[in-house]
């Protein structure tokens, strides 16, 4: 049997250990997330030539193993390696197949260096893993924020981005792991990312549904796996912009540049200081980052909430707008099954449709929800506001244009 094969075979075995062993909470907080043999399977095939061109002086590390599942594929290569996790389960159990001089019961973001993993400066190093990618800001249990201990210039309220920054830190070579699409494609996390992306440029990607994890029951959204190669030119938000993502499955492609958000065109935010807080029509909307965020909560509310969106009449279409395009996704789902590829970025939307056909997504919004049902008056002034006439609502005719728009937007 050929090397290659040994390692297809290894990696197609699945781990015998997922962290089960971690209340969900605890899996939550820690990041713990069994991942699947093909997607290890993935990484391995694109850091294998990588391996084959430096194997005297190769060596492969996962500073966030977990129980494993990318080491495991390593003992097939015969590669020197580290193993380094904060879990002390984790360590005990990979201790039971790993050499224990080259498995570290660490942080691995505290005191980071080369030394720390015994990888010598002359290694040509590979990191391999599915670092944590929780927010810290975000409740991973009721009443309770995460929090971590971390270097200083590797801090970042994401763990996963402390991770990255952790790699540049110790010079990797390669790093191919996984990690949220939105770090990437999102402007304010590519800055985030500054001291990571001047010294690495992306060279594949492939992304897949964060539904592909175990243990995962939040919104889809999509997850990247991301070769990296160290290069003194690094990239630029606008290399990110044209760059092309494939899916995991090779079905479809996807490429930010081209697609039309809401951002600075819909306000998304909770008013700034100085700006009016109370609606003078006595509504407002739940404010939101992504379309994930737009899903999950509700639109329109009658109660400033201290997070909500002041509504006018002057802006109501616009937020008619988003109602429709929250209620066409719920809808189209079945039709449509990688919508997942937009969760972590803002609404699409066609500003120039939008402004053409406001009456659409007026009659459509205010015919669907309850407030305007029972707030006759409020209805009245929409309309009067916006000229609509009552033989203009008719609805089977208008949901027709409003579904075929919506589909319109998420053509791959």
């Amino acid at each position: 049997m050929s090397k290659n094969d040994f390692l297809s075979q290894n990696v197609e075995l699945c781990n015998p250990y997922i962290p089960a062993h971690l209340l969900e909470t605890e899996r939550i907080k820690l990041g713990a997330f069994y991942t699947p043999p093909h997607i290890v399977k993935k990484v391995f095939e694109l850091i294998q030539p990588y391996y084959e061109n430096h194997k005297e002086r190769a060596l492969i590390a996962d500073l966030s193993a977990g129980c494993g599942a990318f080491i495991f594929p390593i003992l097939s290569l015969g590669a020197d390696y580290r193993v380094a996790d904060y879990d002390k389960s984790a360590i005990n159990f990979l201790k039971k197949f790993f050499s224990h001089e080259k498995i570290f019961h660490t942080n691995s973001l505290q005191q980071a260096s080369r030394d720390k993993f015994n990888i010598r400066e002359d290694h040509f190093l590979i990191i391999v893993g599915n670092p944590p990618y929780n927010d810290i800001t975000s409740l991973y249990k009721k009443g309770n924020k995460g929090s971590f201990e971390c270097d200083p210039d590797l801090y970042d309220r994401d763990l996963g981005i402390a991770f990255l920054k952790l790699f540049a830190k110790l010079k990797a070579d390669v790093i191919c792991v996984l990690h949220p699409l939105s770090y990437l494609i999102k402007r304010s996390n590519f800055q985030r990312l500054k001291q990571f992306t001047r010294l690495y440029k992306l060279k594949y990607g492939y992304i897949f549904p964060s539904s592909e994890f175990h243990f995962t029951k939040t919104s889809q959204f999509p997850i990247l796996i991301a070769l990296y190669e160290r290069d003194i030119g690094g990239m630029s938000y606008e290399y990110i912009r044209s760059f092309r993502f494939k899916f995991l499955n090779g079905e479809k492609d996807f490429v930010l540049k081209g697609l039309e958000t809401i951002d600075g065109y819909i306000n998304k935010y909770p008013p700034r200081s100085g700006e009016a807080k109370t609606s003078p029509i006595g509504l407002y909307f739940y404010s939101f980052r992504d379309l994930n965020s737009l899903l999950r909560n509700a639109t329109f509310i009658e109660e400033q909430k201290g997070e909500s969106v002041v509504i006018t009449l002057e802006n109501f279409y616009k937020y008619a707008y988003l109602h429709c395009l929250k209620r066409a996704i719920l809808s189209m789902k079945k039709e449509i099954d990688y919508l997942w590829v937009y969760g972590n970025i803002s609404p699409l939307v066609n500003k120039d449709f939008v402004e053409m056909n406001k009456k659409l997504f007026v009659i459509s919004a205010t015919m669907d929800h309850k407030i305007f049902q029972k707030r006759k008056d409020l209805l009245q002034r929409i309309f009067e506001f916006y000229r609509i006439k009552e033989n203009e609502v008719d609805l089977e005719s208008i949901e027709k244009q409003l579904k075929s728009y919506f589909m319109s937007l998420w053509t791959l």
